[in-house]
């Protein structure tokens, strides 16, 4: 009872001296595919800044806020979207935007090689064709190509040098008893363990194993030819938020500096847009690495074509 006394003095005086409480942050829904680490350290830090509390929801068509894990995932989603509600962010270079303004990026993922340390290989592996090069027979984990941190990049390939050249690398990764794991964490344990030399990943698995103990090496592939599959996260405003400036705010800052650097230190593996955003072991900001250009459109679709393939695959 005397807590709640004080409580009740302690408002009576601040009304008297004029002051007043800050008002709360409003509320938005935030709907996310990055994982739930990131969009919990990002939620949390939005609500620490005053700008949102972030409330998570689990269907695309609940949200104000869609934060997606690649462009096509926001190309599927674009009958949710509002385009236009947020703009390229200043110092992003505008191929990892949307050129119809449907969202905008914040950092990105690619898909990279890892090695074990120390490994007596007959080769460096440097590209990703390199994972199939008979030399590494039996030397070689994937996740599952169908899954969503491999499906993209690889349709990726797909658009860039042609269905006939990507079903030619999936045969050779077959013929070359490739260790297909249940998961990308799966096939990074097997490199850790020594059961495979080298692992197609995507960027977060990889910063993870070149932090663990096993300290695996992280390549970022093509680098002296056409690039890498570097893909944005991405950004939107959905259309139900429409008028609302809670939903804007939420997301401009998303995309914003602080948003990008706490991303990139918090989870390992996305890599800041920005130049100058400091990087932990195992990732490259990606305006340091050549990555492919990709027509986020076409992609998707590519994508959607080759889902059946991808999901047979091994044969």
């Amino acid at each position: 009872m005397r807590s709640g006394f004080v409580g009740v003095l302690l408002a009576a005086a601040l009304a008297c001296r004029g002051e007043r409480a800050a008002p709360a942050a409003p509320e938005v829904a935030l709907f996310s595919t990055v994982g739930d680490a990131p969009a919990a350290a990002l939620s949390a830090a939005a609500a620490r800044a005053g700008v949102a509390r972030v409330r998570r929801v689990a269907a695309a068509a609940d949200a104000d806020v869609l934060w997606l894990g690649d462009p096509t995932e926001a190309v599927e989603a674009e009958a949710l979207l509002l385009p236009g509600a947020v703009a390229l962010p200043e110092g992003v270079d505008s191929r990892f935007g949307d050129p119809r303004g449907r969202w905008a990026p914040l950092c990105a993922r690619a898909l990279v090689l890892v090695v074990a340390p120390g490994a007596a290989l007959p080769l460096d592996p440097v590209n990703v064709r390199d994972a199939a090069d008979p030399r590494l027979a039996a030397r070689v984990a994937v996740g599952p190509p169908g899954a969503p941190g491999l499906a993209t990049p690889l349709a990726a390939l797909g658009v860039t040098y042609g269905e006939a050249s990507l079903r030619r690398f999936l045969a050779l990764l077959a013929r070359n008893r490739t260790r297909v794991a249940e998961s990308e964490r799966a096939a990074r344990a097997l490199v850790a363990s020594g059961e495979a030399a080298v692992a197609l990943l995507g960027s977060e698995e990889a910063a993870a194993g070149a932090a663990s103990a096993a300290a695996l090496e992280v390549v970022v592939p093509d680098q002296q030819g056409r690039g890498a599959v570097v893909l944005p996260t991405a950004v939107a405003v959905a259309q139900r938020a429409a008028g609302g400036a809670a939903a804007a705010r939420l997301a401009t800052w998303l995309v914003g500096a602080e948003a990008e650097a706490l991303l990139a230190a918090r989870a390992p593996g996305f890599m800041p847009l920005r130049a100058g955003v400091p990087v932990p072991v195992g990732v490259r900001p990606a305006g340091n690495v050549v990555a492919l250009p990709l027509d986020w459109d076409r992609l998707a679709a590519e994508k959607r074509r080759l889902a059946p393939l991808l999901a047979a695959w091994p044969p």
